[in-house]
This record gives structure tokens, sequence and C-alpha cells, in this order.
């Protein structure tokens, strides 16, 4: 939840930009990254399937996917219609 907040408020950043926005490792980071991005929450760019040739890679929000989640978590806890 830390690292989706700090992309909404600051928008794509690297691994170590997020480690040092929340007082994290760079292991801890990439690897909740990686969750992160193999769940459609985030995504790379460039991209895992382009060559990078040494580019930072920058993690950004998939807006659409967070909503989508937090629609579902308000309606499992009651919280948000069914319809809503």
């Amino acid at each position: 939840m830390a690292i989706i907040g700090f992309l909404a408020k600051n928008g794509p950043a690297t691994r170590g930009e997020v480690a040092a926005g929340l007082n994290i490792g760079v292991a801890t980071a990439r690897h909740n990254l990686q969750l992160l991005t193999d769940e459609g929450i985030t995504r790379q760019d460039p991209p895992a399937t382009e060559e990078r040739n040494g580019m930072r890679v920058q993690y950004l929000l998939e807006p659409e996917e967070v909503l989508q989640r937090y629609r579902r978590l308000g309606q499992a806890l009651g919280v948000i219609p069914q319809n809503g």
C-alpha cells in the first residue's frame, strides 16, 4: 500500500527513488515492485520485454487496475454497494 501511495503522489519513480522515499531497502522495493507489476498494478517503463541498455527503469501506477481493486475490496467489506 505504501508503494502504491508513493507512486500516486510522486508519479513515475525508480526502485531507488521508491526505497529512499519510503525509507526501505532497495531489495525490498525491488521485490514488492515486481509483485505489483506481476499483478498489473504497476508497469515498468521501459518494459521488461524491451532491451534497456542501462536505462533506469521507472515504475508507474495502472490507475484503472487500482480503482477496480479498490472497488472490489470495498464491495467485499460492504462499504461499497455491489452494483456501485
